[in-house]
């Protein structure tokens, strides 16, 4: 059981670290899962992954700025709701994106990306760095998290985002593990 966990964490974290550049990238992760779960509340068997796929979230307001061609300085808070597959709502998303860094090789923007999110009766944190230019171009991106209360209080996850061509909805797969 524990090597099982231990290589889960492992793929989780490569996954994390090489970023997200699709589908395939978490279907890794899914495939050796124990379950996938969109509208049931997270719960592990023995091996402690749950993945919450097939989620949809949609920007319901904010204030600030991140323009089409961002740079350092900008900064967007944004409130979201988050809908399971078959579109119930399931959870709420507040967060803040500020822009930090212009990366010199390529002029990629590096955004911050801190969020509480509120699903199925829990709180997660997630904050770190992600390519905002990657991201507007189409590309996933990841940042880590941890559960903050109840059932899921300490455990790890990792929060994917993919901006779709509809204005202001993203696709978003959650992983957790504890």
């Amino acid at each position: 059981m524990t090597d099982t966990k231990d290589a889960m964490l492992e793929t989780m974290a490569l996954t994390f670290l090489d970023g997200l550049d699709g589908p395939g990238a978490l279907a890794t992760i899914a495939a050796t899962a124990p379950r996938s779960a969109s509208a049931v509340p997270p719960s592990a068997d023995d091996t402690g992954l749950v993945v919450l796929d097939h989620l949809t979230e949609r920007v319901l307001g904010g204030h600030g700025e991140i323009t089409p061609a961002p740079q350092p300085g900008q900064v967007r808070y944004y409130h979201d709701e988050i809908y399971d597959a078959s579109g119930a709502l399931i959870g709420t998303v507040a967060g803040r994106l500020g822009i930090v860094h212009r990366r010199p090789d390529d002029s990629h923007m590096i955004a911050v990306r801190t969020e509480e999110v509120r699903l199925l009766g829990r709180t997660l944190r997630f904050t770190g760095l992600n390519d905002i230019t990657a991201e507007f171009a189409g590309a996933w991106v990841s940042v880590p998290g941890v559960g903050l209360t109840g059932d899921i209080l300490g455990w790890s996850g990792i929060r994917a985002i993919h901006m779709t061509s509809t204005p202001l909805v993203s696709d978003v797969r959650i992983v957790l593990c504890r």
